[in-house]
């Protein structure tokens, strides 16, 4: 009797078993239609659509061996869809979570594309232009050999012009009030820490005419030397170094004539 009742038990058992597996496969089934649809409306360039369709796959089968690319093809529907930042939620999502898959590469790429895409115009905060330089580089270190790193380098060059242009343009502010102590540390700062973008030269030139308007006159000649040597084949330049010579002379001539009336005070 025991070992007839044993038996109904294992039975019954097995039974609900094979109903549970066969309950989960229709389940996955069902759900997995989701990533294709999502996949189809991501290609049709439809980002909502996959949006919508690729996150219900991935709640239901996030060990799926679609999920990686789910998680991938999301991301890249935020980007489309310029929110680049739940783009970046996504991408590093993917980087958390799968990261045997051959699409962590690209997700970091992403990542920092679209810092670059939130970096703003240079008079307003920069905080994203920075972050954008910093995932470009941590991507270069990780994946030297990518495909990616031509563009990549090419993004950290236009961050840092952005940088090195709102820096500059301080020390223009200041110049143009005529607080010419101001304007050379803006000008300073700009050289010091942006030598290798464009505004490089301009900031050297302006802050030459502040040296003079301080009359700092052996500091000036010291930097017009530099320039000359440094950009010697730039024939860009020479209206600029004449205008400057020009203000040289003019300043001279002030401070003779501020000494001839000064003598006749007396």
């Amino acid at each position: 009797m025991k070992s007839k009742l044993a038996i109904i038990t294992y039975i019954s058992l097995v039974a609900l078993l094979l109903a549970g597996c066969a309950g989960n496969t229709t389940t996955y089934q069902q759900t997995s239609q989701y990533y294709f649809k999502g996949k189809q409306a991501y290609q049709n360039g439809k980002w909502i659509k996959a949006i919508d369709n690729l996150k219900l796959f991935i709640l239901n089968n996030p060990g799926s061996e679609y999920a990686d690319s789910a998680q991938f093809y999301l991301g890249e529907s935020y980007f489309n869809n310029k929110e680049y930042l739940m783009a970046i939620s996504e991408y590093s999502q993917l980087k958390n979570k799968y990261s045997y898959s051959p699409l962590v590469e690209k997700g970091a790429y992403k990542i920092a594309k679209s810092y670059v895409e939130l970096s703003p115009n240079y008079h307003l905060d920069q905080e994203n232009t920075r972050k954008a330089i910093r995932n470009c580089q941590s991507f270069i270190s990780n994946y030297p050999n990518s495909e990616y790193v031509d563009e990549v380098e090419q993004d950290i060059q236009d961050m840092r012009n952005k940088l090195g242009h709102k820096m500059y343009n301080s020390g223009v502010l200041y110049r143009k009030m005529h607080r010419w102590e101001a304007a050379v540390i803006y000008f300073d700062n700009t050289l010091n820490q942006y030598y290798d973008t464009k505004y490089a030269l301009d900031a050297k030139l302006d802050k030459a005419l502040c040296l003079i308007k301080l009359r700092k006159f052996e500091d000036y000649k010291e930097l017009i030397a530099s320039i000359k040597q440094e950009h010697k084949d730039n024939k860009e330049i020479k209206n600029e170094l004449a205008s400057l010579k020009q203000t040289y002379k003019n300043e001279q001539k002030n401070i003779k004539d501020e000494l001839e009336k000064s003598k006749g005070r007396f």
